[in-house]
């Protein structure tokens, strides 16, 4: 009766963990290898060259290209993506806005009062980091190296391809 009531315990415990794993209820808890593709496209401001694009995909298909120059296919073993796709998770990228082209910032007024002011910056290098896990998708699109938690994602993904 012991084993029991502590095989229920451990069950129901792990149901209600799995079911809380994602601020963002839409994020699916299961999906196949191969409906999991991670993108990242960084563009240059101001019409310089040196974008570039790497898609991986957990079907195989993954590739590389610069300057909208052909696709160069590109290995990423199993284990490769689920640590990135790991990565994604703890850096609680779901949870991050979807862009990051307005810079605030807070200034001293006259009367000593604190404002918030905003600028949109236009035409400045950026790069949209993009997973998709079956249905769901998300994007950021990642300014001045903000945020942090998916420049870094980004650094990750350019090391494995980019020597």
């Amino acid at each position: 009766m012991y084993k029991f009531a502590m095989t229920l315990l451990i069950t129901l415990g792990m149901s209600l963990m799995t079911n809380n794993l994602s601020a963002n209820s839409d994020v699916p808890l299961q999906y196949t290898l191969k409906e999991i593709s991670i993108s990242l496209l960084h563009q240059t401001g101001h019409g310089i060259p040196g974008g570039y694009e790497i898609t991986i995909s957990g079907s195989g298909n993954s590739f590389y290209s610069r300057n909208n120059e052909a696709r160069t296919p590109i290995s990423v073993d199993k284990k490769t993506l689920l640590e990135l796709v790991n990565d994604f998770y703890s850096s609680h990228f779901f949870e991050l806005a979807d862009t990051y082209t307005v810079k605030k910032q807070v200034v001293l007024k006259s009367d000593d009062s604190v404002a918030t002011t905003g600028m949109h910056l236009m035409d400045i290098a950026s790069t949209r980091l993009c997973i998709q896990l079956a249905d769901y998708k998300k994007c950021v699109t990642i300014v001045d190296g903000q945020p942090v938690e998916a420049a870094q994602l980004i650094t990750k993904i350019e090391k494995l391809f980019m020597h």
